[in-house]
Protein backbone atom coordinates (compact mmCIF):
# COMPACT_ATOMS: atom_id res chain seq x y z
CA UNK A 1 0.00 0.00 0.00
CA UNK A 2 1.73 3.46 -0.92
CA UNK A 3 1.52 5.97 1.82
CA UNK A 4 -0.04 9.60 0.71
CA UNK A 5 1.51 12.56 0.35
CA UNK A 6 0.84 16.37 1.29
CA UNK A 7 1.19 18.75 -1.61
CA UNK A 8 2.88 22.33 -1.08
CA UNK A 9 -0.65 23.29 -1.61
CA UNK A 10 -2.29 21.43 1.03
CA UNK A 11 0.36 22.54 3.75
CA UNK A 12 -1.39 26.03 4.66
CA UNK A 13 -5.16 23.74 5.50
CA UNK A 14 -2.90 21.18 7.52
CA UNK A 15 -1.22 24.12 9.17
CA UNK A 16 -4.20 25.60 10.05
CA UNK A 17 -6.31 22.19 10.76
CA UNK A 18 -3.24 20.76 13.43
CA UNK A 19 -2.61 24.57 15.00
CA UNK A 20 -6.90 24.72 15.55
CA UNK A 21 -6.44 21.04 17.17
CA UNK A 22 -4.12 22.61 19.79
CA UNK A 23 -6.73 25.42 20.49
CA UNK A 24 -4.69 27.83 18.44
CA UNK A 25 -5.61 30.06 16.01
CA UNK A 26 -3.52 30.89 12.86
CA UNK A 27 -3.63 30.97 9.46
CA UNK A 28 -0.64 30.73 7.09
CA UNK A 29 0.07 31.60 3.48
CA UNK A 30 3.14 31.40 1.26
CA UNK A 31 4.92 34.55 0.76
CA UNK A 32 8.25 34.76 -1.23
CA UNK A 33 11.85 35.00 0.87
CA UNK A 34 13.44 37.22 -1.59
CA UNK A 35 16.12 34.42 -2.14
CA UNK A 36 13.73 31.12 -2.82
CA UNK A 37 16.90 29.05 -3.63
CA UNK A 38 18.68 30.03 0.29
CA UNK A 39 14.54 29.64 1.60
CA UNK A 40 12.36 28.35 -1.21
CA UNK A 41 8.69 27.68 0.23
CA UNK A 42 8.02 29.96 2.99
CA UNK A 43 5.23 29.73 4.67
CA UNK A 44 4.31 32.81 6.95
CA UNK A 45 1.96 31.74 10.32
CA UNK A 46 -0.08 34.88 11.21
CA UNK A 47 -3.08 35.25 13.75
CA UNK A 48 -3.73 35.97 16.88
CA UNK A 49 -2.00 32.64 18.40
CA UNK A 50 0.86 32.57 15.69
CA UNK A 51 3.40 33.94 18.94
CA UNK A 52 2.84 30.73 20.77
CA UNK A 53 4.64 28.73 17.89
CA UNK A 54 7.48 31.29 17.89
CA UNK A 55 8.18 30.73 21.83
CA UNK A 56 10.83 29.59 23.52
CA UNK A 57 13.16 30.35 20.28
CA UNK A 58 10.93 28.49 18.20
CA UNK A 59 10.92 24.96 19.61
CA UNK A 60 7.57 24.28 18.47
CA UNK A 61 7.79 25.94 15.37
CA UNK A 62 10.46 23.55 14.86
CA UNK A 63 8.07 20.90 15.77
CA UNK A 64 5.29 21.82 13.64
CA UNK A 65 7.92 21.66 10.59
CA UNK A 66 9.37 18.49 11.07
CA UNK A 67 5.80 16.92 11.35
CA UNK A 68 4.95 18.74 7.97
CA UNK A 69 8.12 17.71 6.61
CA UNK A 70 7.01 14.28 7.74
CA UNK A 71 3.66 14.77 6.13
CA UNK A 72 4.98 15.98 3.05
CA UNK A 73 7.43 13.08 2.70
CA UNK A 74 10.00 14.97 0.81
CA UNK A 75 13.71 15.11 0.98
CA UNK A 76 13.88 17.35 -1.28
CA UNK A 77 14.41 20.80 -0.23
CA UNK A 78 12.86 22.82 -3.38
CA UNK A 79 9.54 20.85 -2.27
CA UNK A 80 9.05 21.06 0.86
CA UNK A 81 7.45 24.03 3.00
CA UNK A 82 9.53 26.57 5.37
CA UNK A 83 8.04 27.83 8.39
CA UNK A 84 8.09 31.02 9.57
CA UNK A 85 6.54 33.30 12.34
CA UNK A 86 6.68 37.50 12.64
CA UNK A 87 9.56 37.17 9.56
CA UNK A 88 11.98 35.44 12.46
CA UNK A 89 13.65 32.92 10.12
CA UNK A 90 13.68 35.45 7.18
CA UNK A 91 15.72 37.87 9.44
CA UNK A 92 18.05 34.79 10.67
CA UNK A 93 18.31 33.34 6.94
CA UNK A 94 19.61 37.44 5.91
CA UNK A 95 21.62 37.84 9.00
CA UNK A 96 23.53 34.52 8.46
CA UNK A 97 23.84 34.99 4.58
CA UNK A 98 25.27 38.65 5.93
CA UNK A 99 27.70 36.84 7.70
CA UNK A 100 28.51 34.72 5.00
CA UNK A 101 29.33 37.63 3.12
CA UNK A 102 31.25 39.13 5.79
CA UNK A 103 33.40 35.82 6.47
CA UNK A 104 34.10 36.12 2.54
CA UNK A 105 35.26 39.19 2.33
CA UNK A 106 37.71 38.57 5.72
CA UNK A 107 38.76 35.24 3.84
CA UNK A 108 39.73 36.73 0.75
CA UNK A 109 42.42 38.94 3.14
CA UNK A 110 43.24 36.83 5.64
CA UNK A 111 42.65 33.27 4.01
CA UNK A 112 40.77 31.95 6.28
CA UNK A 113 37.75 32.92 8.16
CA UNK A 114 35.56 30.64 10.55
CA UNK A 115 32.33 31.26 11.61
CA UNK A 116 30.96 29.84 14.95
CA UNK A 117 28.67 26.90 15.85
CA UNK A 118 25.68 26.97 13.35
CA UNK A 119 22.30 24.94 12.31
CA UNK A 120 22.66 22.60 9.57
CA UNK A 121 19.95 24.91 7.96
CA UNK A 122 21.92 28.23 8.83
CA UNK A 123 25.38 26.23 7.59
CA UNK A 124 23.54 25.87 3.92
CA UNK A 125 22.93 29.54 3.82
CA UNK A 126 26.43 30.01 4.25
CA UNK A 127 27.59 27.28 2.09
CA UNK A 128 25.28 28.78 -0.38
CA UNK A 129 26.54 32.47 -0.32
CA UNK A 130 30.05 31.95 -0.31
CA UNK A 131 29.47 29.32 -3.30
CA UNK A 132 28.36 32.35 -5.25
CA UNK A 133 31.27 34.07 -4.66
CA UNK A 134 35.02 33.27 -7.11
CA UNK A 135 37.86 31.40 -5.31
CA UNK A 136 36.46 30.93 -2.53
CA UNK A 137 35.64 27.57 -0.81
CA UNK A 138 33.52 26.60 2.43
CA UNK A 139 33.72 23.44 5.11
CA UNK A 140 32.20 22.54 7.80
CA UNK A 141 34.42 21.70 10.86
CA UNK A 142 33.76 19.17 14.02
CA UNK A 143 30.67 16.47 14.45
CA UNK A 144 28.04 16.96 16.15
CA UNK A 145 24.51 18.79 14.55
CA UNK A 146 26.00 22.35 15.42
CA UNK A 147 29.40 23.04 13.35
CA UNK A 148 31.66 26.04 13.01
CA UNK A 149 32.11 26.67 8.92
CA UNK A 150 35.55 27.85 7.75
CA UNK A 151 35.43 29.90 4.92
CA UNK A 152 38.78 29.68 2.82
CA UNK A 153 40.86 30.47 -0.65
CA UNK A 154 40.84 28.14 -3.20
Amino acid sequence: MRKQHASLDAVPDLIARWTGLLGLKTEARYQPSGDEEAFPNRLLITGPDADWLAASRGQALDALQFLVHEAQGEREDTKLAYLDVKGARLFRMQEVMAMGRLAAERARELGSHTLGALSPRERRWVHLVVSREEGLGTESEGTGTFKPVRVFRK
